[in-house]
């Protein structure tokens, strides 16, 4: 068997088990001082294999996965494929009454779990009737033959990706083998991995950009994986360990490479020169955050700006390595690059506009075709006939535009848009001012309804990094950036409010949750929170 044999696997699973094969002594990942070899992986996902059978699910059922990043995730994972189950990995702290919505839609019978969260597990099972059994380590892991192996296609159900989105509304997208497979294809090819990078990721692994992009690309050429746990109380222990093994290539939302530069004042002990490329994704790209990282660490073109979304299977566009970045004539977004290959990117007018496809240079909803779009949402054809057009197309949600020469601008999110008098203002302009003004750690920009003006009034919320400040060094802070937002956008806010850390809404990934921040203002749950407010 050669490598070409694991390239041509049809299947997520077939993939993983030639690979097993081919290189059983090879590191897969190593986590927590553990290496874990292919040959391991495959050996000990028989073993879950058979538990799960044992414990009763069956091929077709969804088992929901609720693990921190641990070597058993990967075991369950690949056991429940490897029986031809659907495994449905989950954000470990989610809240119980959303745990249990998304146990009831996936129809899950099973849920894997580990100790810690074993109590809040059990609470949102009560409230889902089908979960027929909560599952941990000691039970799968057992000495028995595993069952055959299930004869999928490449078209059947590899796992559900549940996604919160910007709406703050889990729906599970439906990704099938072909659609993982084919994405790993071309992020691998797109983002330039080789059997001689040195991977190092903290993204969960319940999130895509974690488990598609960092845990299920590499074994594609059997690059390694040093995998870090993805509450980083200190982001040095990222740059570390890239240090010490000369990584060669990372991954991270934008906010991690600011919290570098905010957090890893002194960089005494850390070299990044190993590093070939560090993909930046899953909220907007700031160039901003490139500069000062890459200044901060000694770096050049090193940060390599992406764009995807759980309904593509990740990937649609990865800037090359080493290459200049690419502003738009205005000078004001920064071009996530062409379409990987495979991938098909138009741009549409929105529906009340009639939907046609927009000229060059004109922004509008992206909208991508590609073998790693979806099969739908799960349960949900009413959702999943809003975003899927005639033809495969899939309408993202998200704004931009394409260049003359293909390259993308992602430019914001079509229902996260602000209209201040006529004007649309992307929120992220906006957050990006506020997040300069120091003593601000996080912020967020909204557009409230109000019927008096007939327009939407500008919200800015900012977490603050003291939270005992004096009252008037709270309303010096308000003053800053109030001053500061109508310098840079010719809008004042109509309210600042300034919060505790951790209390803007995110998804998973990262992204502000913008029409979940709306209803916590409007009724009134993000009261308690507040340290100080300005109407």
């Amino acid at each position: 068997m050669v490598d070409d044999d694991v390239r041509s696997a049809p299947t997520l699973t077939e993939m993983m088990r030639r690979r097993a094969a081919l290189s059983p002594d090879q590191q897969y990942f190593r986590l927590y001082d553990e290496t874990v070899t292919y040959g391991r992986l495959w050996a000990q996902s028989g073993k879950y294999a058979a538990g799960l059978a044992r414990a009763g699910v069956a091929p077709g059922d969804r088992i929901c996965l609720i693990y921190p990043t641990c070597a058993e995730f990967f075991y369950t994972f690949f056991g429940a494929l490897r029986l031809g189950a659907v495994p449905v990995p989950l954000y470990p702290t989610l809240g119980v009454e959303t745990t249990a919505a998304i146990f009831r839609d996936s129809e899950a019978v099973a849920v894997a779990t580990i100790g810690w969260f074993r109590a809040g597990v059990d609470e949102s099972c009560a409230l889902a009737a089908n979960v027929r059994m909560v599952l941990e380590p000691p039970d799968l892991e057992i000495d028995a033959a595993p069952p055959p192996l299930a004869a999928a296609t490449a078209d059947d159900l590899a796992f559900l990706q549940y996604t919160s989105g910007s709406t703050g509304h889990p729906r599970g997208v439906m990704l099938t083998h072909l659609n993982v497979v084919s994405t790993i294809h071309f992020m691998a090819e797109a983002a330039g991995i080789t059997v001689d990078d040195r991977v190092v990721s903290w993204l969960p692994l319940y999130h895509d950009m974690g488990l598609i992009g960092c845990a299920f690309t590499p074994p594609l050429s059997g690059t390694p994986i040093w995998l870090l746990p993805p509450d980083l109380r200190n982001p040095r222990q990222w740059l570390t360990l890239i240090t010490e093994i000369r990584a060669t290539f990372t991954v991270s939302p934008d906010f991690g490479y600011r919290n570098c530069v905010r957090n890893v004042r002194d960089t005494a002990g850390l070299d990044l020169g190993s590093l070939k490329a560090a993909l930046s994704g899953a909220e907007p790209v700031r160039l901003s955050t490139i500069d000062a990282f890459e200044s901060h660490f000694g770096l050049k073109r090193i940060i390599s700006p992406c764009y995807g979304l759980a309904e593509a299977t990740l990937a649609v566009a990865i800037w090359p390595r080493g290459v200049p970045l690419r502003l738009d004539p205005s000078g004001r977004f920064l071009s996530v690059g062409q379409p990987c290959r495979g991938v098909s990117v138009k741009i549409l007018a929105p529906l009340d506009e009639g939907g046609g496809e927009r000229a060059v240079g004109v922004e509008g909803e992206i909208c991508v075709k590609s073998p790693g779009v979806m099969k739908g949402y799960y349960n949900n054809p009413a959702a999943t006939a809003k975003v899927l057009m005639p033809g495969g197309w899939l309408r993202t949600g998200d704004l931009g535009f394409l260049d003359a020469q293909g390259f993308l601008f992602v430019t914001g999110r079509l229902k996260d848009l602000i209209i201040l008098g006529g004007q649309n203002v992307v929120p992220a302009d906006i957050e990006e001012v506020v997040d300069r003004v120091q003593g601000v750690r996080y912020s967020a920009a909204v557009g409230i309804d109000s019927e008096r003006t007939g327009t939407q009034r500008l919200h800015v919320v900012a977490e603050v990094r003291s939270e005992d400040a004096s009252p008037d060094d709270y309303h010096d802070l308000i003053r800053e950036i109030t001053g500061r937002v109508h310098r840079a956008s010719g809008h004042r806010p109509a309210r600042v409010i300034l919060v505790r850390s951790s209390t803007i809404p995110k998804t998973s990934s990262g992204k502000i949750q913008h029409s979940r921040l709306v209803q916590m203002i409007q009724d009134d749950s993000l009261d308690e929170r507040v340290v100080y407010g300005d109407d």
